[in-house]
């Protein structure tokens, strides 16, 4: 038996994969701080709001799951994909040895026109197979691409995030001493009613700088998943890989 014989190859379900990058070491924190803060700042925001501005609030959610997840959510999946690629072309590459093997002992052992024509189709089988084993292969090489910029971009967007966290804090410290609380509005209130909105100047300031840079990020996340779509471009060939069957 070849020692590329298809019983040899695992077909398996492969485990989810790996992340090769660990997450930012104080991403986590920072999240659980900005979802905190963002609900304070919004509280903020709508106060201020009740003076006359027109500020927008933060958008619901984490700031995993409105930046990050979207970019690596499937990390994990998508080495998967790779691993399977991996094993399928393997499997390919062994059945279409193997396939090749039958065909040269049919061609000398079937004499006549059918012996010749069944080891013909035997041989067209087998570079059929080694075909689709080398696209396969090319699969699970793409998808290793993917997940490897995806893991990088994910670590770009985690440190992002914590500069965010600590600004939004920050905005979050003034509006809990300034805008919440009686003592606070009060004081606000009346030094509004004196000397106008420029006294809150620096908190819209901060309110618009955070907005921005969530926005960024949304950005960001849009950005990425057009490059997605065009990798989603680069695997399409594996979608019509049963027509390079004969």
């Amino acid at each position: 038996m070849s020692a590329y014989a298809v019983g040899a190859v695992d077909l398996a379900v492969p485990e989810l994969g790996e992340r090769e990058r660990a997450d930012d070491a104080t991403f986590a924190a920072w999240d659980a701080v900005f979802t905190t803060a963002r609900d304070t700042v919004n509280h903020g925001v709508r106060a201020l709001n009740g003076l006359g501005l027109d500020l927008p609030e933060l958008p619901p959610g984490t700031l995993h799951e409105l930046a990050v997840e979207p970019l690596v959510g499937d990390c994990e999946v998508i080495r998967q994909s790779a691993d399977a690629c991996h094993r399928v072309g393997d499997a390919l590459a062994a059945l279409a040895e193997s396939t090749a093997a039958v065909a040269a002992v049919t061609a000398v052992r079937w004499s006549g026109l059918a012996g010749s024509a069944c080891a013909a189709r035997l041989g067209v089988d087998a570079l059929a197979l080694r075909a689709a084993g080398v696209v396969v292969e090319q699969g699970s090489w793409v998808f290793d691409e993917i997940a490897d910029v995806c893991e990088r971009l994910a670590l770009s967007v985690q440190r992002a995030i914590v500069a965010l966290g600590r600004a939004i804090e920050r905005l979050a410290r003034t509006v809990l001493t300034r805008v919440l609380g009686p003592a606070g509005w009060a004081a606000l209130a009346a030094e509004v009613a004196l000397r106008g909105l420029d006294v809150v100047s620096d908190i819209v300031d901060d309110v618009r700088l955070v907005v921005s840079l969530v926005e960024e990020l949304l950005t960001l996340r849009e950005s990425v998943a057009d490059w997605a779509g065009a990798q989603r471009d680069r695997l399409d060939l594996l979608a019509h890989l049963p027509r390079l069957m004969p």
